[in-house]
C-alpha cells in the first residue's frame, strides 16, 4: 500500500452536543501533526472536522511535513444545503493548497447515510443508526421522491459537481459498507473498511469486489477500540459508554487491552494488503473527547479508537497500537 495514513481529527460535533476538540492551538496540531509524519511514518492524513479554517491550517501544516492530505470536511446533522456549502467551502481550500503544489484528496463526505439529515429517518445519528438497521420500517414519506438509494446518489453526484468548481485534484467519499455507491463521479473508491462479529470472514472478499469499478480503492478508516474483545465490535465500540447518570464512564466489565488493539490494527493492515488496496487510514490519532485515567472505571479510552491515550491535564502517551502501525509502516515505506 502506498498510502499509509491516519486520521486526524481538528475538532468535529458529537452525540451528546460537544465538540470533540474546542480551542485546538496552532502549536497541538504542528506537534502532533510532527509524530504523525516522523513517529508514526505515515505517507498521508485524512483531516477532519467542521471548521474550515481550522482544516486549512491543519492542511498546510500537514502539507509542509511532506505528507498528503485527503481533506475530509464533517458537518454532522446537516442539511442537504448546508452539508454542499460545507463542502464548496472545503473544496475552495482544496483548490488553494493544490494550486500551491500540495498533494491533496478532497473527501465530500463521510458515511452520509448516518451524519447528514434527510436521507435516512431519523433527527439526530443515534436514531438514524436505528433506522439503517430496520429500514422495513421507515415512514412512506421517505419514498415519495423516488428510492432512497436514487436519491443519495444523486446528492453524491452534486457534490462531486459542487466541488470540481473548485477543485481539480483527485475526489472521494468515505463510505459505509452498507451504502451503495454509484462510484462513476469518483476518482478513487474509499469505504470506512471496519471489522467485526458479522463480517470477520466476508471483509477481505467486500474489499476485493470493489476493484471492479477500475479505480484504486482505499480503505479511509478502520480501527479497534482498547478493550478485550473489541475486534467483535467494530466501528460501534463507542455506544459502550454508560451515560445513565450524567457521568460518561466506559460500561462495566471492559476490561482495559491495549494489545488487542494492537493485533487488530496490523492483522487488518495485513488484510489490506492482501486484498490489493492502494492505502489504508487508522481511525485514529487521538481522542480528547475520550480521556484516559488510571482508575479503570472512569477510563473512557477504554472505548476509544486513538493511537495514543489522551490526559485531562492535555498529554498525550503512545499506546501499543502506535507502536505496532509505526512498525508496520516504516518496514513498508519505499520513499
Amino acid at each position: 500500500m502506498k498510502i499509509k495514513g491516519v486520521t486526524y481529527d481538528i475538532g468535529t460535533p458529537t452525540v451528546d452536543g460537544s465538540v470533540t476538540r474546542p480551542d485546538l492551538a496552532a502549536a497541538t496540531i504542528e506537534r502532533e501533526l510532527t509524530a504523525i509524519a516522523e513517529e508514526l511514518h505515515c505517507t498521508a492524513v485524512r483531516i477532519t472536522g467542521d471548521d474550515v479554517p481550522g482544516l486549512r491550517l491543519a492542511a498546510r501544516t500537514a502539507i509542509g511535513l511532506g505528507l498528503a492530505v485527503w481533506l475530509s470536511p464533517m458537518a454532522p446533522n446537516a442539511d442537504e444545503a448546508t452539508t454542499l456549502a460545507t463542502i464548496a467551502a472545503a473544496a475552495e481550500v482544496a483548490g488553494e493548497l493544490h494550486r500551491a503544489g500540495g498533494d491533496v484528496t478532497l473527501v465530500v463526505g463521510c458515511e452520509l447515510t448516518l451524519f447528514m439529515a434527510g436521507l435516512v429517518p431519523g433527527a439526530d445519528i443515534p436514531t438514524r443508526l436505528a433506522a439503517l438497521a430496520d429500514p422495513l420500517g421507515w415512514p412512506p414519506e421517505f419514498f415519495a421522491a423516488g428510492p432512497p438509494p436514487v436519491r443519495f446518489n444523486a446528492l453524491l453526484a452534486t457534490a462531486v459537481a459542487t466541488a470540481r468548481q473548485h477543485f481539480t485534484g483527485p475526489v472521494a467519499y468515505a463510505a459505509g459498507l452498507w451504502e451503495d455507491v454509484d462510484w462513476t463521479p469518483f476518482d478513487l473508491v474509499a469505504v470506512d473498511a471496519y471489522r467485526d462479529a458479522g463480517n470477520t470472514d466476508t471483509l477481505r472478499t467486500t474489499l476485493e469486489e470493489l476493484h471492479r469499478h477500475g479505480k484504486p480503492v482505499v480503505a479511509a478508516e478502520f480501527g479497534c477500540a482498547t478493550f478485550t474483545g473489541a475486534e467483535a465490535h467494530g466501528s460501534a465500540a463507542w455506544t459502550l459508554v454508560d451515560r445513565s447518570d450524567g457521568t460518561r464512564r466506559p460500561r462495566t466489565g471492559l476490561v482495559r487491552d491495549e494489545e488487542a488493539q494492537a493485533r487488530e490494527l496490523t492483522s487488518l493492515l495485513d488484510l489490506f494488503t492482501a486484498a490489493g488496496l492502494a492505502g489504508a487510514f487508522v481511525f485514529t490519532y487521538v481522542t480528547p473527547s475520550y480521556p484516559t485515567t488510571d482508575d479503570p472505571a472512569a477510563d473512557l479510552d477504554t472505548v476509544g479508537y486513538g493511537l495514543v491515550r489522551s490526559w485531562p491535564d492535555g498529554r498525550t502517551t503512545s499506546k501499543a497500537a502506535f507502536t505496532a502501525v509505526a512498525h508496520a509502516y516504516a518496514a513498508t515505506r519505499t520513499d
